[in-house]
């Protein structure tokens, strides 16, 4: 119970310090830019949905939790974040490649492909009032003449800053060195054995902190740690408190928390595997099924089928159109009717594509 207990904390904090940190660096550079950044993204919807199916593929979660930090900031559409879900394996990427490289880039373009496909019809039928994220806080990005003057100044503020630094930017300042000393330590990322009963990962490169996952906290965390010490009062205050922190922080960790407490909870009465039987088409309901669940975990257990030889590839890619890894817990924190909806038209596009796949 003490081991579930930490996991369930670690996979917790890890999706919620990532989330923030983007949030962070998001506000920093359209700031900086004096709000270029998000006027460029903005442009062009199939510049958005292109945009977001290369995060998606991008193996891991970090590329989603990118993703829905742009939706929640009204900066794509809601056919370009869909695309973007559509598109990702989650972790389970990792593992394949390593196993089946040649089969991942298939999967991955395949994907890539279905991803963008999907976000341009559902942005075409998607009437434009509704396409971006509604959200209580609608004016995401706001700048003030007095910060973007004050924010092009040289790094020589930084002695000043830390010499005569507040308690919201000590706070914040000890947060980032937090996160830096525990991804240094394998404290950092997060472990499926206990949220799957198919346990084929090898969790040595996500406990060391020359892994992927350290590595990129570390690499964020020092950004993190410059943005916070640069910027001036006002924009700390502003933006990175009063929006970030106290909008955006508490519900994700929530939310997030309950989520994969109840992943692990459920896991622990339902075995999949047991499930299966000879019949294709009752997998590929499975398969989808499990899709919709918010975790990376539990879908291993598929692609662990499906490298045996024991499901077609088309099952395979039913549950890797539907599944998410974490990706979603972010959005599902910030906008609920949003996640159903995507997780709605993805099942029902998985189940297309997996149903297809069988026949031929």
């Amino acid at each position: 119970m003490t081991e579930a207990v930490s996991l369930i904390l670690k996979n917790t904090l890890s999706i919620t310090f990532f989330v923030m940190i983007m949030m962070l660096l998001i506000e920093y550079i359209n700031v900086r830019t004096s709000g270029a950044f998000s006027k460029h993204i903005k442009k062009t919807g199939f510049r958005q949905i292109l945009l977001s199916s290369l995060m998606g593929i991008i193996p891991g979660c970090l590329g989603t939790y990118t993703v829905v930090t742009l939706y929640t900031h009204r900066l794509i559409s809601f056919g370009a974040i869909t695309a973007a879900f559509i598109a990702t394996m989650g972790d389970e990427a990792f593992l394949l490649f390593s196993t089946m490289p040649v089969q991942a880039l298939f999967i991955t373009a395949f994907l890539f492909v279905i991803g963008i496909v999907s976000g341009v019809v559902i942005d075409k039928l998607t009437p434009a009032r509704k396409k971006m994220a509604h959200t209580k806080n609608i004016q995401h990005f706001e700048i003030h003449e007095n910060e973007l003057q004050t924010i092009t100044k040289p790094f020589r503020t930084i002695r000043e800053n830390l010499r005569h630094a507040s308690p919201h930017r000590t706070l914040l300042i000890t947060g980032a060195i937090s996160v830096i000393l525990f991804a240094v330590f394998g404290g950092i990322g997060h472990n499926h054995d206990l949220l799957t009963t198919a346990n084929v990962h090898n969790h040595d490169e996500h406990n060391s902190p020359f892994g992927w996952l350290n590595m990129t906290f570390i690499i964020i965390s020092l950004f993190t740690l410059y943005i916070v010490s640069i910027v001036p009062e006002h924009f700390l205050e502003e933006h990175l408190w009063n929006h970030i922190i106290r909008k955006h922080f508490f519900k994700i960790i929530l939310w997030t928390s309950l989520v994969i407490t109840g992943v692990y909870i459920l896991n622990q009465h339902i075995h999949l595997q047991e499930y299966l039987d000879d019949y294709m088409f009752h997998i590929l309901i499975v398969a989808v099924l499990v899709g919709l669940i918010p975790e990376s975990g539990p879908h291993v257990l598929f692609l662990s089928l499906y490298l045996s030889g024991t499901i077609p590839l088309s099952i395979l890619l039913a549950n890797s159109i539907v599944q998410d890894g974490h990706g979603s817990l972010p959005l599902f924190a910030e906008n609920k009717p949003a996640f159903f909806k995507i997780k709605l038209i993805n099942l029902v596009i998985g189940f297309g594509v997996g149903a297809v796949g069988l026949l031929v």
